[in-house]
């Protein structure tokens, strides 16, 4: 069930990046980075703003490119991979995920390791989603209410699917925020389980027993382990 919900933005986050690495591995590859812009103060979501209708539109975009069939090996394969790393990144915003994933251990860190904390993050949620993403059922994400609160918003929908011959339903969750001047997401509930909850409570244990650096350590092993 969380692989399926996937492919329905950002559910692979579980465990993925601090994942015990297996022995015998390539080297890890170092992930592009690009510079964390300074914090910024809370932005005011125009009233007008559907953060339900923004998550539909790139819900559609999705399905549109994961219709596309190809050979993996193809040009045209690549291009679809790069077309769905478009699409994440316009509905999720990697530093607010990084930032509230790490809770009150992002305040002491350099603008340096930040940068490099969310782009590590960013290609690990990213490769991940290109992983899984491929062979899935069908599915029908049904959008059903939002609700707002200044700059955070609420998105509550419905998954329909077939897998393995078995019907699947489950109620998501979309927690959002309004950032860089649209709807992004943070985090995503399913079963009663929070993904960013989840990512905070397992970064702060590594952090608190080995520190900050262990926890990046982990996360370019995991990614080096990945690119294979």
């Amino acid at each position: 069930m969380r692989s399926l919900a996937a492919v329905l933005m950002i559910s692979t986050l579980v465990g993925s990046a601090v994942a015990q690495p297996a022995s015998k591995k390539k080297k890890p590859v170092p992930p592009k980075t690009e510079a964390v812009a300074a914090p910024k103060g809370p932005e005011k979501a125009p009233a007008d703003s559907s953060p339900m209708a923004e998550l539909k539109k790139s819900n559609a975009q999705l399905k549109k490119v994961l219709g596309q069939r190809g050979p993996s090996w193809s040009p045209e394969r690549e291009a679809k991979n790069s077309e769905v790393r478009k699409i994440v990144g316009g509905f999720l915003d990697f530093e607010e995920l990084a930032r509230r994933a790490l809770g009150k251990n992002w305040e002491p860190l350099t603008p340096k390791q930040r940068t490099e904390f969310v782009a590590t993050l960013r290609e690990l949620v990213e490769r991940n989603y290109l992983k899984q993403m491929h062979g899935q059922p069908e599915y029908d994400l049904q959008f059903l209410n939002e609700e707002k609160k200044d700059e955070e918003a609420t998105v509550n929908a419905k998954l329909l699917a077939t897998a393995k011959a078995k019907k699947i339903t489950m109620e998501i969750i979309y927690k959002m925020t309004f950032h860089g001047g649209h709807w992004v997401v943070y985090d995503v509930i399913t079963d009663e389980q929070s993904l960013l909850e989840n990512y905070r409570a397992e970064f702060s244990k590594i952090i608190n027993k080995d520190g900050f650096d262990a926890l990046m350590k982990r996360m370019k092993k995991k990614l080096g382990d990945s690119a294979q």
